[in-house]
């Protein structure tokens, strides 16, 4: 059975996350990278981000090969509400992997960061990402008008949430 876990991002995923990046059926994914160098200055910023607990960002392996990322953004001045998000590469699409991913965040969540309050904004056509969530026990909460931009485009997004 493939072994799957998260580890903190690396510089040297610069490569892969790019070319997961840019794939043209990720209509969901909010981040835009124009080149590898781009995404290896978001790379080299993660340890100061970390550092300053303002996020924390790891990649998703499947077999010891980099095919997604997962990572929380501490929103709350009070360090206990977190904004999870993730991505897996359209090959590895429907093997669990980002129900797992998010499973293993949320335990760095709670043990490490003392975050009692996990949140995923998801854009209301990305069911599969739905499903993910409920598979987690994550709430839907509501609908929040124009929270996300997805290809300069303000959009509508759910919010669902775990409190621990």
């Amino acid at each position: 059975m493939p072994k799957i876990a998260i580890r903190f991002q690396r510089v040297s995923d610069a490569k892969r996350f790019f070319e997961i990046f840019n794939n043209s059926n990720f209509e969901f994914l909010s981040t835009v990278v124009n080149c590898i160098e781009d995404e290896k200055k978001f790379l080299r910023n993660n340890l100061e981000k970390r550092k300053n607990n303002i996020e924390h960002n790891y990649a998703i392996l499947y077999d010891n090969k980099v095919v997604g990322a997962v990572g929380v953004r501490v929103i709350s001045y009070r360090n206990y509400i977190g904004e999870i998000g993730y991505f897996v590469d359209e090959k590895y699409w429907g093997k669990g992997i980002a129900t797992k991913a998010l499973k293993l965040i949320e335990s760095e969540c709670q043990k490490k960061l003392n975050i009692s309050r996990m949140q995923l904004v998801i854009d209301p056509r990305n069911l599969a990402s739905m499903k993910v969530a409920e598979k987690c026990g994550y709430k839907k909460e509501g609908l929040m008008k124009k929270a996300i931009k997805l290809k300069d485009k303000k959009v509508d997004a759910y919010l669902y949430a775990k409190v621990k």
